[in-house]
């Protein structure tokens, strides 16, 4: 592909115009002022567009698509136990199949190419997404409440098995395996001490639910003699891999320092964080000490959706109330959150920036909308103004996966229907 004459956001964050940008498979091949000579296909013509990095959100439970709004006006640990376990015990995997594939149709449209998802039956709804063109790092994260009860013989341990034996048989490296424990509050010390060893033989990143809740947090600490979940974690050895941690909103300054010593990422996912009333995560704080962040928008049963642009708006939006700084993170770096800095935390060191060399992992928004004129600060427009509806293509590895609201690679009309058809199967089970 070739973009020509477009208005962009280069690998230094600067806004820079009329450009030209041109695609060789999955890689950006060129990108300069002037047009490069040679044949390259489809020709986009830049008037009135802006070509940026795509999303990486790192923290999902995709297949729970199916469970948006199944569960309103629930704490965390109620909606778990009265309402998500117990649907869960009856969810099939053509059900999460079809809810990852809905899932992926919303992702998409707003900008999303890639996910840290973390879920069971890997391979089952892996193969939606692999399907929709998209990237992710998927794991399963064991729960285990019995003191004998070791990873290695938990359907965790098998499913993360099952998922690497299968991407070593695709052609490309889009979906990857993560290690996985659910979190402190969901396991007992083996089986965390056992996924971080896992973890560091594979060479995986591990995903982890951290301080949540101020429940969560401070009961980590009656039970572990005043540790935190952060200085649990680092007892048992989950550190000594490459980490994200999600949510992360009751951290202590001593987490911080742990944390970014270890190079951890956090994911704040602020609308999560809001609904189940689980607070504000201080990410001005967590900024300034120099912690590494993204973004990521949680499953659509606690969101209830998965809009990224939603997701970088309250992030600027919270940070700034909170702190009561009308400039407390730059809309820049609000920016970096949801687009390098989630890729490097998915280990994706080649995408997460329009970089000669870099994959093809790109949106064009239209800027010709009433909402985003004047385009004086186009940064500042895309953080604050801007719609997943103004998103008219989405690149992913060089292939266009969504085109002007529609997405390319996956049937809308079927996807809606197996997945209605799957959820009402459930819940005729309840």
């Amino acid at each position: 592909m070739l973009f020509k004459n477009i208005k962009m956001l280069d690998e230094n964050f600067e806004v820079r115009e009329n450009m030209f940008l041109a695609t060789e498979g999955e890689f950006i091949s060129y990108i300069g002022d002037t047009e490069p000579a040679g044949d390259y296909g489809e020709v986009f013509d830049g008037k009135g567009r802006f070509l940026m990095p795509a999303f990486y959100n790192t923290h999902c439970h995709v297949p729970m698509t199916l469970l948006r709004g199944y569960g309103e006006g629930l704490p965390l640990q109620r909606w778990l136990n009265e309402r998500i376990f117990p649907f869960e015990a009856r969810f099939s995997p053509e059900a999460k199949y079809w809810g990852a594939k809905l899932g992926a149709i919303e992702l998409m449209k707003s900008g999303c190419v890639s996910i840290s998802d973390m879920y069971f039956d890997l391979v089952d709804y892996g193969k939606a997404l692999y399907e929709a063109g998209m990237k992710a790092n998927l794991c399963n994260g064991v729960v285990s409440f019995d003191d004998s009860a070791s990873y290695y013989e938990d359907r965790a341990y098998s499913d993360t098995l099952r998922l690497m034996e299968w991407t070593e048989s695709l052609e490309d490296d889009r979906i990857r395996a993560d290690a996985s424990a659910h979190s402190e509050y969901a396991n007992k010390e083996r089986p965390l001490k056992e996924v971080a060893d896992f973890a560091a033989e594979k060479g995986l990143i591990i995903q982890i639910h951290t301080s949540e809740t101020k429940e969560e947090h401070e009961e980590c600490k009656g039970r572990h003699d005043g540790l935190t979940p952060v200085q649990y974690f680092e007892r048992c050895g989950l550190f000594n891999s490459p980490v994200i941690a999600a949510h992360c909103v009751w951290l202590e300054d001593s987490d911080i320092d742990c944390m970014k010593e270890a190079g951890a990422y956090v994911s704040h996912n602020p609308s999560s964080n809001l609904k189940l009333g689980s607070g504000i995560a201080p990410i001005k704080k967590y900024y300034d000490a120099g912690l590494k962040l993204t973004i990521g928008t949680d499953g659509a049963s606690s969101n209830n959706n998965l809009n990224m642009l939603e997701e970088i708006n309250l992030a600027a939006m919270l940070c700034r109330g909170s702190a009561m700084d009308a400039n407390a993170i730059p809309a820049v770096d609000i920016l970096k959150m949801a687009t390098v800095n989630g890729a490097r935390a998915q280990g994706r060191n080649d995408c997460g920036l329009l970089k000669e060399g870099f994959r093809a992992d790109m949106i064009m928004f239209d800027l010709d909308r009433p909402h985003l004129t004047p385009d004086y600060d186009t940064v500042a427009n895309i953080v604050f103004a801007a719609q997943s509806t103004d998103i008219c293509m989405t690149v992913c590895d060089g292939q266009i996966i969504c085109k002007d609201g529609e997405s390319l690679l996956i049937d809308e009309e079927e996807t809606r229907a197996k997945a209605i058809e799957s959820f009402n199967k459930v819940c005729a089970q309840l």
